[in-house]
């Protein structure tokens, strides 16, 4: 098994060092354009893996002849967001660089499953499917996986039990507009709203608005505090691998292009998907209660209409749209 990681900013390498720990993987390639540097980030990392003693893991480092022969990519390059700065206002920039990058990766590979990383994830994950023609299951935005396990952390450290207990859905854009499925929700298998009103009384209602705030602005938060996320998504893109590595057909909250799932069409954004060694596709639909529903929809509308702007219909791609 081959992994390539497109991009050493902060989040390429929090990747590659969540990969280093993999032993399942049998070449761990960094690919950027300051090649230089990525050899030199390659010997570092080189270093550590003795201490580390990780056998059989083969790293190198180069330009993106590196992507050839990998059987995942992953895509953490681009402009990083700004405090401040949603992740849509990176759109026209990061799509531009989106585009470039893989009219050089496609010349090397063009079967690889590809796992998005840069933002926004939704936009940047349709983009990737037009120029590199994959079929939507082998283009996969690691999406609200992280968002959902934020949702977690928030119920577990809230009600004192192991995130393990919590299932959870935050579905949409990986953004401002993101909505949490409470009806889905369950601690240990009972409804959340029966286990929050027995433990919290008259204040459920009041935090689960609280919770589903923190989820979309905790990003916003580490952002103006130190610049830059990092290790969460590398942790999901980590997350998926294995579970590519392992075919273990989790469903996983991941942005996926939906045709015709959701009855949604030509965009992608996340909604519940079983991960394989094939790659992602959508899981038999998460019932929704209409004011979710309504919610989703209305996230949907946000993701569709900036593709639309800035990648064009999806649902109109052909080969003919490729990059060669």
């Amino acid at each position: 098994m081959k992994v390539a990681v497109i991009g050493n900013g902060n989040v390429g390498m929090a990747a590659f060092g969540e990969l280093l720990r993999m032993p399942e993987i049998r070449e761990l390639a960094l690919v950027g354009r300051n090649v230089e540097r990525v050899r030199a980030e390659v010997d570092d990392y080189a270093d550590a893996q003795v201490l580390h003693f990780v056998p059989g893991v083969r790293l190198s480092g180069g330009g993106y002849e590196k992507t050839a022969g990998a059987d995942i990519l992953l895509y953490a390059a681009g402009a990083a967001q700004k405090p401040g700065q949603s992740r849509l206002e990176l759109a026209a920039e990061n799509v531009r660089i989106t585009r470039q990058i893989f009219s050089e990766v496609n010349r090397y590979n063009r079967d690889g499953i590809v796992i998005c990383l840069s933002n926004p994830v939704d936009l940047i994950t349709a983009a990737v499917c037009e120029c590199t023609g994959r079929p939507p299951e082998k283009v996969i935005g690691t999406g609200t996986l992280l968002d959902t396990a934020r949702l977690k952390k928030y119920l577990s450290n809230l009600l004192d039990v192991s995130p393990a207990s919590v299932t959870a859905y935050v579905l949409g854009e990986h953004g401002d507009s993101s909505c949490v499925i409470w009806s889905a929700t369950r601690i240990s298998g009972q409804p959340v709203d029966s286990f929050l009103s027995s433990a919290l009384e008259d204040e459920a209602h009041i935090r689960r608005q609280a919770m589903a705030g923190m989820v979309r602005g905790n990003a916003g938060k580490i952002i103006r505090a130190k610049g830059s996320t990092a290790y969460g998504v590398a942790a999901a893109a980590g997350r998926l691998v294995q579970a590519i590595i392992h075919d273990t057909r989790e469903i996983l909250t991941v942005s996926v292009r939906l045709e015709g799932a959701y009855g949604k069409n030509g965009f992608a954004i996340s909604v519940p998907c079983v991960v394989d060694g094939r790659g992602a596709r959508v899981a038999a639909e998460l019932p929704m209660s209409e004011e979710e529903k309504q919610a989703f929809d209305a996230s949907a509308d946000v993701v569709a209409a900036v593709t639309k702007e800035f990648v064009g219909n999806g649902a109109e791609r052909n080969d003919e749209n490729e990059i060669e």
